[in-house]
């Protein structure tokens, strides 16, 4: 959603600290399994003189190989814990953002999402005929109980400000804000006919770790 593009270049930029000390703290973590299986061998060598070498070696082998899996288990764990906490610490930036913001990001993702379902409109009625299509008499906008009480109007005059000119004033007039509540987190959830389109702010952020994982992961680990 282009509504949260600019959130993207910020998780990267703060995933890199995140992510620095995440691997820092694995890397201390493998020095102490290494330190450990080191001091096992000689520990052993010492009780048995006589199959000393034999056995130290076997057990120095045996523990490289178990140090290199769990090395390799605790990166990719501390990798994967650098994604999430990039992730998570957008959501509560999003969540967090003053109203104005706020109101700005919501009234961005209803507007675009309104915008996208009215066009599959079109491509409807061109396929089927206007008398065979479903046009819907509102498209009723849903918030969770804090933004209804508090931000309600200003997120519905946000998205007419947004899709003026873009939309016929037919269509921006069904936009309209629901007596209901939904039970979401933020963001808002479009209630077009019987059909719900969810534009939370869990259900955005989803979208866009969809997206961009990948070059997230990339920019944090460019070696693997």
């Amino acid at each position: 959603m282009v509504g949260l593009e600019k959130i993207t270049d910020k998780i990267i930029s703060e995933a890199k600290a995140d992510a620095g000390k995440i691997i820092d703290d694995a890397n201390r973590k493998i020095a102490d399994i290494m330190f450990g299986a080191s001091k096992k061998a000689d520990e052993k060598r010492l009780r048995d003189e006589e199959k000393a070498e034999k056995e130290a070696q076997s057990i120095i082998a045996r523990s490289k190989s178990g140090t290199e899996m769990k090395k390799r288990e605790i990166l990719l764990e501390a990798k994967a814990k650098a994604v999430d906490t990039a992730y998570e610490t957008a959501y509560k930036e999003i969540m967090n953002l003053p109203s104005e913001k706020y109101c700005e990001l919501v009234s961005k993702f209803i507007a675009e999402a309104v915008t996208a379902e009215v066009e599959t409109e079109k491509t409807n009625i061109a396929l089927y005929g206007a008398e065979n299509a479903e046009v819907p008499e509102k498209y009723e906008i849903l918030l969770c109980e804090r933004d209804r009480k508090d931000l309600g109007e200003e997120i519905i005059k946000g998205v007419e400000r947004i899709v003026i000119g873009k939309l016929p004033r037919e269509i921006t007039a069904k936009i309209v804000l629901s007596d209901e509540t939904a039970k979401i987190d933020g963001g808002a959830l479009i209630r077009v006919g019987r059909t719900e389109i969810n534009c939370s702010v869990s259900e955005a952020l989803a979208a866009v770790r969809a997206r961009t994982e990948a070059e997230i992961v990339r920019t944090l680990f460019p070696n693997g």
